[in-house]
């Protein structure tokens, strides 16, 4: 008797089972595309405490909100506003604006941002695109100094470091780094890691971005579009050391980004924004 039940199940024809696959792929990329598309709409807070061995006595604890990468992405004023008082100093490290963006998304940013603390920006790529003249003048207005191959002195107190931007292919980079003391604490921004990694001289702290962290990010293969050369810089910290007997002891940080490039969606790889901290070390040494 239940061999007969059994015997007259029947199978589910070939058309409904290919259906049926076909809405559950529909289904699960429309949920991926979904989730994508929120993750290039959040962000994580990065905290970071560095310590810099030529850092003055009067910069320690000095705090820095680091933003790099902006492109077409509105910065939301709850989510900013709240680090004022908290922050010394902003530094963007490029990308500001993109080519087809309104510029009144631009605008929007860069006043926010320097109403938090004073403001200092580099050019990227893409805002040489968009073009310069009109982004120059929407910097001027926000109060955000742009620092096109410039440095500035930052100051806490009778102390001071210096603060260095490098242009977008810089050609001034070597004369501007040579340009100081053995023991000058200097902060470099510049947009391009692998530009910051061809500088021959000292800097004790560089901030960079551009790679966006490859945006799309998938777990043991990695950034699935980032150019291969960029893959060993793709985000995170990184020593300045070339090496062991290499006298640098600077860090450089290559930031994810806050906007997106190209595709308005992120996978694997959050948006950031970054205060850091600095510290003088506890105890100096050659291997710092």
């Amino acid at each position: 008797m239940g061999h007969q039940r059994s015997a007259s199940v029947k199978h589910l024809p070939a058309t409904t089972v290919v259906m049926l696959f076909t809405i559950f792929i529909v289904i699960s990329a429309a949920a991926l595309l979904l989730h994508m598309w929120l993750q290039a709409r959040a962000y994580d807070l990065i905290q970071d405490d560095v310590e810099l061995i030529n850092l003055p006595a009067a910069f320690d604890g000095a705090t820095i909100l680091y933003v790099s990468d902006t492109h077409k992405r509105l910065l939301r004023t709850t989510d900013f506003e709240k680090w004022k008082g908290k922050a010394d100093w902003v530094l963007i490290g490029g990308d500001i604006a993109e080519e087809g963006v309104p510029w009144s998304i631009v605008r929007h940013n860069m006043n926010l941002l320097s109403r938090i603390a004073p403001a200092f920006a580099v050019y990227g790529n893409h805002d040489k695109k968009a073009g310069t003249a009109h982004l120059k003048r929407i910097l001027d207005d926000s109060n955000v100094l742009l620092l096109q191959d410039r440095a500035v002195y930052l100051q806490k107190g009778s102390d001071q470091l210096r603060l260095i931007g490098l242009d977008y292919r810089s050609k001034q980079s070597k004369e501007l780094l040579r340009n100081q003391g053995h023991d000058e604490c200097t902060i470099v921004l510049i947009h391009d890691p692998l530009e910051a990694l061809r500088l021959e001289v000292h800097a004790d702290l560089v901030l960079s971005g551009h790679t966006h962290g490859g945006q799309l990010v998938l777990p043991w293969f990695g950034p699935i579009f980032l150019n291969r050369a960029y893959r060993k810089v793709s985000s995170g910290w990184f020593s300045l050391k070339r090496h062991k007997l290499d006298s640098r002891n600077g860090k450089m940080l290559v930031s994810k980004g806050f906007g997106t490039n190209h595709l308005p969606l992120r996978l694997g790889c959050p948006a950031e924004v970054h205060l850091i901290t600095l510290h003088s070390p506890a105890v100096k040494s050659p291997d710092q």
